[in-house]
């Protein structure tokens, strides 16, 4: 059974455990006492819940990020075992929001050898969730909109410090915007988690040019060209901003997909941009384990005829999509000779007519000369095929990044299990090279077949195929 946390983060509300909201200022780190070090470890200017949150010191853990102490979470053990309520722990800062404006919540997670989190089905195991959460009251009051992340369960890497990085808008009425952390215990299982050095941001957004109508969804479908199991969703927790999202599922039936798409006239040498933020979340019918479904971002060039002479595509949404969080994906394509449409699809395939389903909102569709510099998803996070590709028993994998920050980049084979992480850390701005020899993080040799790698970054997510052939 799965549980909304929206109703969980109100009860909390309701409840009277969160603090008054503090001024928001651009540009700088809201939070107070980030790293935890007051007073040699302590919550001061955090609120907290339950009786998970503790403090790591070099008295008790001694594990930290940087100085001498750090945020430590676990279960709370109430109602167990075998019950279907269960409490939350968490953490958090409250602030007045600016309108118009994103937060961004970031830091460092830990998970230790010594009390790891057990179980690999992540939305019916323990885990530690970062969440950015928007209300429309400065005390109380209703959900309006959030954005969550997994930062710590049963797949996460131990004994290290992940990067994590969680972001949403500010949507309209709202009087209050949260960084919030909850630990989940829906096993009763044990389990601990660390956190440390976070910032929360307030963030100018980035406004995508846009040619499509009812991008964001604030119109239901209007606009769109739909077929298939694609509904308007205005459920707060289920949509990124304007009021309305798109869900896609599964049509059940052998080739025959999902979808949605708009057309509009083109010209030979276009560069065309399709953009959107995916979901894929625990919160109702996740695409995780061995489900093979998945989403794209498609664009098609159509002649006079309507024949296709042209596409290029990418996977919004698949088993190795993080659990929980908003992420932005693209593709970018250009108009071949006798094109003269060009169609932006969002697509729900299932090969093998699995369940799940998957959400896209704030999708934008744009051209421009040939001439026009790349665009942000080519410049952000570059993530390039693989060389040589089929490749035994090594392939090289490059990719460019605007700006430093946390990274990502994991190889995932077909059931969506981690086989390998590559980076997992700080990365400069520039171009970046990766070798892998076909090897599990223990250095065990892999299998021939098909494997996915995933870049992870402050900006996005992207994945491309590779085959390893013995």
């Amino acid at each position: 059974m799965q549980r909304s946390l929206s109703v969980l983060a109100l009860t909390f509300v309701l409840s009277g455990v969160l603090s008054i909201p503090t001024t928001a200022r651009a540009g700088a780190n809201l939070l107070a006492n980030p790293g935890f070090e007051d007073a040699g470890g302590s919550y001061n200017g955090w609120f907290t819940f339950g009786s998970g949150p503790n403090i790591s010191t070099p008295s008790t853990d001694a594990i930290a990020h940087n100085g001498q102490a750090a945020a430590k979470i676990f279960g709370e053990f109430t109602n167990c075992p075998g019950s279907l309520v269960f409490d939350v722990g968490g953490f958090g800062q409250a602030f007045t929001p600016t309108a118009g404006m994103d937060y961004r919540l970031a830091g460092m997670a830990f998970m230790p050898s010594s009390d790891p989190i057990v179980g690999t089905d992540t939305c019916n195991s323990n885990r530690l969730i970062a969440k950015v959460v928007f209300f429309d009251s400065p005390v109380g009051g209703l959900e309006l909109g959030s954005n969550e992340i997994v930062i710590a369960d049963g797949n996460s890497p131990v004994d290290q410090w992940v990067p994590f990085t969680v972001s949403a808008p500010t949507p309209a009425g709202a009087q209050r915007v949260e960084a919030l952390f909850l630990f989940l215990q829906p096993g009763c299982d044990a389990g601990t988690a660390f956190v440390d050095d976070i910032s929360f941001t307030e963030i100018t957004p980035t406004v995508e040019p846009n040619m499509l109508v009812n991008g964001d969804f604030s119109s239901a479908l209007n606009g769109w060209n739909t077929f298939g199991n694609v509904f308007s969703d205005t459920r707060p927790f289920l949509v990124r901003s304007a009021g309305g999202a798109a869900k896609l599922f599964s049509t059940f039936t052998i080739d025959s997909p999902s979808g949605m798409f708009q057309s509009l006239p083109t010209t030979e040498g276009e560069v065309w941009k399709l953009q959107a933020y995916a979901l894929n979340t625990c919160r109702e019918s996740p695409i995780s384990g061995t489900n093979a479904n998945y989403l794209t971002a498609r664009i098609v060039f159509r002649d006079a005829g309507g024949v296709e002479v042209g596409a290029s595509e990418t996977v919004l949404v698949d088993n190795t999509s993080p659990l929980g969080t908003w992420h932005k994906g693209g593709v970018q394509a250009t108009t071949p000779a006798g094109a003269v449409t060009a169609e932006g699809f969002i697509l729900f395939i299932s090969p093998a007519l699995e369940g799940g389903a998957a959400w896209v909102d704030d999708v934008s569709f744009s051209s421009g000369a040939a001439t026009d510099a790349p665009s942000d998803v080519a410049r952000r996070s570059n993530l390039r095929q693989n060389v040589p590709n089929p490749f035994n028993p090594s392939t090289n994998i490059e990719f460019e990044l605007d700006r430093r920050g946390p990274v990502r980049l994991e190889v995932f084979d077909t059931a969506g299990r981690r086989v390998a992480t590559l980076v997992d850390g700080i990365l400069d701005a520039g171009r970046q090279r990766v070798t892998w020899n076909g090897t599990t993080d223990s250095g065990s040799p892999v299998a021939s077949g098909v494997y996915r790698y995933v870049l992870e970054s402050a900006d996005g997510r992207s994945s491309r195929n590779m085959v390893l052939l013995k």
